[in-house]
């Protein structure tokens, strides 16, 4: 056994070493500190949705069902979760070379990697539960039986998304051995996970609890272990027995079914992609053309890169969502009839979201990473690498803007007004953002990251554009106190002419003083 613990305590920290080398901790104390505190502001959401899936059900006297609901949606997670994660463990993992050759059973390699994706999975069904448990348990008054019901519930309830997940991932080895699907699946598991969250949350914000009541009880029907575990929580024993036979009889498939992954993972390993011939037509196109596309491409290929883009942009879209959905936005509320003006702010406001979030400049540089030479020795000119940088920030949120104008006017089609001033107030406000964003970067471009998520989320150059947004609305704000009478449509064309003039300004700046700082970056 002390082999295997020994393997399995190199697995992990193999696994987790490359989060704390990519944001910079490097094994320092202090370093790790910070590491702690930034993990536990992650796990607040998780906690605050159990707290709230308990208080929802407990109000109308089924704690066991928020159980229920609880195993159904950790079932989702987990199983979301543990398949990219076996992918890049048994599939797209390069020590096979180190490990094949040891001396050592092939069920303790095979159990060695099982055990980075269960501590993974498992600590996502504690955070699940635990607030859950706690809860009810202080309400039965700590019973013994309780808690060892909890206990099982979070030590055994990963072995059958496991299953399920290294069932998916052994019966298509051969699509996914293919290390160009890396990028592809990684976004579509990604956004699958968002999805199961957002659809979570807007269940519970749903005006009609009996009919969520009714909704969790109908789909235990067709995942039993939801049931079993509300039933255990109410002092079945029967339920326990059937929790128990199904995860063990889940344990040794997961060892049988892991190990032949394995056998597969070791064929594929030696294996390289080769790229097929192909017929190459080259046509003459435009320099600054083929520099929009450079600038997009290094997001689109890049998983972290794109998953940050798409989330960001789509935030106004699911605010929208979740209160029309929920009933907070509607026409009535909105004033939509009666008072145009204040629907108008909050459709600009709204499609203001994604320039605000969605700060690209600040990281177009640093994305580029060490292979930011490549572009100092394209033949252009360096103004235009700069102008090609921020038209690419303006071309992908301006478009995110036009998306959330067009689910506001699909959703209240009757009257839409002032969309050209609007836009038009979106439009120089997203530039603005842009021009303004990549100051920053040129000021800190921060091109030696091993990780992309070091690049655009732990950047300090993303906090500093976001810090400087609130000032901004100092503009409309004396606009409008200046004007109160002035309709609101020559207020936004106002708006968006300032905004226009301190782009100009901006972009004059960037010209005679940052250009030269630019072309000295990797000198």
């Amino acid at each position: 056994m002390g082999k295997v613990k020994t393997l399995i305590r190199i697995q992990l920290r193999e696994f987790f070493s490359k989060y704390r080398w990519g944001i910079g901790i490097n094994g320092k104390k202090p370093r790790k500190g910070y590491l702690l505190v930034t993990l536990c502001f992650l796990t607040i959401p998780f906690l605050q949705m159990s707290v709230e899936v308990y208080r929802y059900f407990n109000q109308w006297g089924r704690p066991d069902l928020g159980v229920a609901y609880l195993m159904m949606m950790t079932f989702l997670l987990m199983l979301f979760t543990a398949i990219p994660l076996l992918n890049s463990i048994f599939l797209y993992n390069d020590d096979y070379q180190i490990l094949a050759p040891l001396p050592l059973p092939e069920d303790y390699l095979v159990l060695a990697k099982l055990s980075v994706v269960w501590v993974y999975t498992a600590g996502i069904n504690l955070l699940l539960f635990l607030p859950v448990l706690f809860l009810i348990g202080l309400e039965k008054g700590g019973e013994s039986f309780f808690f060892l019901c909890g206990l099982l519930l979070i030590i055994l309830t990963p072995f059958l998304p496991l299953f399920l997940a290294t069932l998916f991932v052994f019966g298509f080895t051969t699509f996914l051995a293919n290390r160009g699907r890396k990028n592809l699946l990684s976004l579509l598991f990604g956004l699958v996970l968002l999805g199961l969250v957002l659809g979570a949350q807007l269940l519970m914000m749903g005006e009609n609890p009996v009919r969520l009541l009714a909704l969790t009880e109908s789909l235990i029907r067709y995942y039993p272990p939801a049931g079993w575990a509300a039933q255990m929580i109410n002092g079945s024993w029967l339920s326990i027995i059937y929790y128990l036979s199904l995860n063990g009889l889940c344990y040794f498939g997961l060892k049988a079914l892991a190990r032949r992954l394995y056998r597969s993972a070791l064929l594929f390993s030696g294996i390289k992609r080769v790229k097929p011939k192909s017929n190459y037509v080259y046509r003459p196109r435009g320099k600054y053309r083929q520099l929009l596309r450079r600038n997009l491409l290094i997001i689109i290929r890049q998983p972290v890169f794109l998953m940050h883009t798409l989330l960001s942009s789509a935030v106004p879209i699911l605010i929208f969502l979740v209160g029309f959905h929920s009933g907070d936005f509607t026409a009535e509320r909105l004033s939509l009839f009666d008072q145009p003006r204040r629907f108008t702010l909050f459709w600009v406001g709204l499609a203001s979201t994604p320039a605000l979030l969605n700060n690209l400049s600040a990281t177009a540089i640093t994305r580029e990473g060490k292979a930011f030479w490549e572009t100092m020795v394209l033949p252009v000119t360096a103004w235009d690498n700069l102008r090609a940088r921020i038209n690419t920030t303006f071309l992908l949120n301006i478009t995110a803007s036009l998306l959330v104008m067009g689910t506001i006017m699909f959703s209240f089609s009757s009257q839409f007004p002032a969309v050209f001033s609007g836009f038009f107030f979106v439009a120089m406000l997203t530039w603005l953002l842009a021009s303004t964003d990549l100051v920053i970067n040129i000021y800190r471009p921060f091109l030696n990251w091993s990780n992309p998520a070091a690049a655009i989320k732990n950047n300090l150059n993303v906090l500093l554009s976001l810090a400087y947004r609130p000032l901004l609305s100092l503009i409309p704000l004396v606009v409008f106190r200046c004007f109160p009478e002035a309709g609101i449509n020559r207020l936004l064309f106002t708006c968006g002419i300032l905004f226009s003039f301190l782009t100009l300004l901006i972009r004059r700046y960037l010209y005679w003083v940052m250009l030269e700082r630019f072309k000295r970056i990797g000198g």
